[in-house]
């Protein structure tokens, strides 16, 4: 069993995984490259916590309802909470024909009461502001405080933090593997690299594809029209309760734009989003500067988190396995684990992804369904290109 761990990545995906490795009694060093957690995607002064599902059954939906769950367990179980975590609720408002028939699909099939149908009018009195039209409202959602939630993971006993590190490296020597760092070279029985879209900076994570999307929220001070919300709206986008002081409404998505400036383009998308989830509180705020903040998701082709241990590519393409081998023969990597690619679910989905690879690190039964644990294998890309899609299902047995 593994005694000690580096996990490379100071955001809710590395915070998440450093805690629950920690509490499983393994020693955790947690690298981070900026000066604070959190500095990136994750950095968002605030994080909505609401699972968005498909009336269709899918591996995404059954993610996102696992996860959400998850995470609000988490967050309860952490002190301090009620300061960067509040159960305010979401409306997702029905703005078009198609969100309509989405959400007539979703009250209609739903097992339990997770959303509740509402009318124009139910939804105004919720939401606490006029609204022009009905939607689901999902009592459980809520807003979350990133750099907190992040800070209160790694305060967890058994985790050193180094801030101001920047990673060159890893390699596999012996038994152990080696972090090689500006500043030091750092050596622990697991790595577990949770650093977005830097992971293929890495050699040996060369095939784990993901895609930058960049994102713009912008932010506002409360107006007379705005301050009365008691709850996230979301139409297109989403617009959350003053927290702070401010109004958070968004986010853009432009996948490989790199352009690290706030975009007048995209505030402008933003604000013609809040003109249609409210008017009043559009006209109210038309004098006030534009505020905002640029990061970039990490996205992955079939829209589900990069969650597992890693596969020897170089192995796998010079000796391709039969589409029925055993998953306990493949060229593993051992002791090296990915919790990335979770594009803006990262809430709800990297904490149950770190709890997935601490349940594989010390061969405990892992905490969702296997074949789902499977599909979120870090080389699963790699397996499908070789024609291995069946093994690729079945990595977990």
């Amino acid at each position: 069993m593994a005694n000690t761990a580096i996990v490379i990545g100071g955001g809710i995906a590395g915070c998440s995984s450093a805690y629950a490795l920690a509490k499983r009694g393994i020693a955790v060093t947690l690298i981070e490259q900026h000066s604070e957690l959190a500095a990136e995607a994750s950095g968002n002064p605030i994080a909505t916590l609401y699972p968005k599902t498909s009336a269709k059954p899918s591996t995404q939906n059954t993610l996102a309802l696992q996860g959400f769950t998850f995470t609000l367990d988490l967050l309860k179980q952490l002190s301090n909470n009620a300061e960067f975590f509040n159960v305010c609720g979401q409306i997702q408002l029905a703005h078009d024909a198609r969100e309509q028939a989405r959400q007539a699909a979703l009250i209609a099939q739903q097992e339990t009461a997770l959303f509740q149908a509402l009318d124009a009018q139910s939804a105004s009195e919720i939401a606490g502001i006029p609204l022009k039209m009905g939607g689901l409202f999902l009592s459980q959602a809520g807003w979350v405080k990133p750099k907190a939630f992040c800070k209160a993971l790694a305060s967890m006993p058994r985790i050193t933090k180094m801030n101001h590190t920047q990673v060159l490296d890893i390699v596999k020597i012996g038994a152990f593997w080696q972090v090689k760092c500006n500043n030091d070279t750092l050596q622990a029985d697991i790595i577990v690299l949770c650093n977005a879209n830097q992971l293929q900076q890495f050699s040996l994570c060369a095939s784990v594809a993901s895609t930058p999307v960049r994102g713009q929220v912008n932010f506002f001070a409360p107006t007379p029209q705005s301050q009365p919300i008691k709850t996230i709206i979301c139409s297109t986008h989403f617009l959350n309760p003053a927290v702070d002081g401010l109004h958070s409404f968004g986010a853009t998505y432009a996948p490989n734009d790199r352009n690290p400036d706030l975009s007048d383009a995209d505030t402008l998308e933003n604000r013609h989003a809040l003109q249609k989830i409210s008017p009043e509180i559009f006209n109210s705020i038309q004098s006030q500067q534009p505020q905002g903040r640029v990061a970039w998701r990490s996205h992955t082709y079939d829209y589900l988190p990069l969650a597992g241990q890693m596969l020897d590519e170089k192995a796998l393409r010079t000796k391709p396995p039969r589409y029925n081998a055993s998953p306990a023969d493949l060229p593993w990597l051992d002791g090296l684990y990915v919790n990335a690619g979770h594009g803006s679910k990262g809430m709800i989905t990297a904490p149950i992804c770190a709890e997935l690879i601490a349940d594989l690190v010390t061969s405990k039964p892992v905490i969702i369904e296997k074949m789902l644990a499977s599909k979120l294998s870090p080389s699963r890309l790699l397996l499908k290109e070789l024609g291995l899609k069946q093994l690729a299902n079945m990595l977990i047995v």
